[in-house]
């Protein structure tokens, strides 16, 4: 499992300033991440742990004292990492040349130099996040290096104010190439066409279109026209049918817990029914929108819109302007599944179709793509 990095309280930020040599920094884990963890992994193995206890005291063990069993071991697991994370520290010093890295945590401290003509280029990227109340996107910055682990990170924000403008500095200050995760691994861009929209580059030649693409069936994908907007929505749930099945009898283990543990105290025992309440109103909720809603892709000479449709209404989702979008892909996500269709600006990114077919998405693409070049030679014309 990968470190969050501790952004700290002024503007949730962390960023390697390279403006003035030789520069150095300092990256920790998120301390409230890991004080979190292990606080939680104390809560959630120790209870059960205190109710195999006393099942055990009292001469019973059956099968459903196996259900015990599943708190502890994910417990010890979220504790490790929870205290790897309060321990984690890495110093990043750059001379011009070549960075040079120590990295202390749980697992021990190793030190690392590697010169700057290893790295492939300057990689902006994003990656989603999500707490006990809430979610949010990092924005990060990355120097990409054929070994993974001697990725280095240059920037990271909550926010995608200035992103873009941060990936093109680090870019043009290093000398590397601005890269971009996209389907075949990274898509580069050159320095002098980092400031120009998709429609721009389409114009100069320098993007394909697959117009053959659009004739091949897209499974998964609903096409029709509203005028000259073309509206691809998804015919199915984006969550496939066994990962919602798992989110709906996930929570059924702690009502298991609470009826078939006559023994624990009484307040433990409507502790873990409560608790399954609640996650089993709140997964079935989730699952029922998925079921009940379609992801809807539009694309029009005004731009393109992702929103979500249900039964005779549409939700306002979100939208860019043709001339804002910088980059059509398809991306993944930084959990290496679920490839999606992303269309970005310097602002911010639209997905759409997670985990369809790669032809799906490639339908997909190549309709943005062609809808951005046929409003380009009208507005030449």
């Amino acid at each position: 499992m990968p470190i969050t990095i501790n952004l700290g309280a002024r503007g949730r930020r962390w960023e390697m300033d390279l403006s003035t040599l030789p520069a150095e920094r300092i990256q920790t884990g998120s301390r409230a991440m890991g004080v979190f963890l292990v606080v939680f992994a104390l809560f959630w193995g120790g209870l059960p742990v205190l109710g195999l206890v006393s099942e055990l005291e009292a001469g019973r063990f059956g099968v459903e004292t196996l259900l015990f069993l599943v708190f502890p071991v994910i417990g010890v697991g979220l504790l490790l990492f929870g205290a790897h994370s309060l321990l984690w520290r890495r110093r990043i010093a750059f001379d011009g040349s070549a960075f040079t890295v120590a990295e202390h945590g749980l697992k021990g401290t190793r030190q690392w130099r590697e010169p700057l003509s290893a790295y492939h280029g300057v990689m902006r990227h994003t990656r989603r996040v999500r707490t006990k109340n809430s979610s949010y996107t990092l924005y990060m910055i990355d120097l990409v290096h054929p070994d993974s682990d001697r990725r280095i990170n240059l920037y990271t924000d909550t926010s995608d104010g200035g992103f873009r403008d941060k990936w093109e500095a680090f870019a043009r200050r290093l000398s590397l190439p601005a890269l971009e995760e996209g389907e075949g691994g990274m898509v580069r861009r050159e320095a002098a066409d980092l400031d120009k929209s998709v429609g721009e580059l389409i114009a100069e030649g320098k993007v394909e279109i697959d117009y053959d693409t659009l004739s091949r069936p897209a499974k998964g994908l609903a096409v029709s026209f509203e005028g000259d907007v073309a509206v691809l929505t998804r015919t199915g749930p984006a969550n496939a049918w066994w990962g919602s099945l798992i989110a709906v009898l996930f929570p059924l283990i702690f009502v298991g817990v609470a009826i078939y543990a006559p023994d624990m105290p009484m307040f433990m025992r409507y502790l873990f029914g409560g608790l399954g309440v609640l996650f089993e109103v709140a997964f079935v909720i989730g699952v029922l929108v998925d079921l009940l809603s379609r992801q809807r892709l539009r694309v029009g000479p005004a731009g393109v819109s992702v929103n979500r449709a249900y039964s005779g209404s549409e939700s306002k989702g979100k939208r860019i302007e043709t001339a804002r979008i910088e980059t059509v892909t398809i991306a993944r996500k930084s959990s290496g599944s679920r490839p999606a269709l992303a269309v970005a600006s310097d602002r911010e990114t639209l997905n759409f179709g997670g985990g369809l077919p790669r032809r799906s998405l490639e339908f997909a693409m190549n309709t943005v793509l062609a809808k951005i070049a046929e409003t380009g030679r009208r507005s030449r014309y």
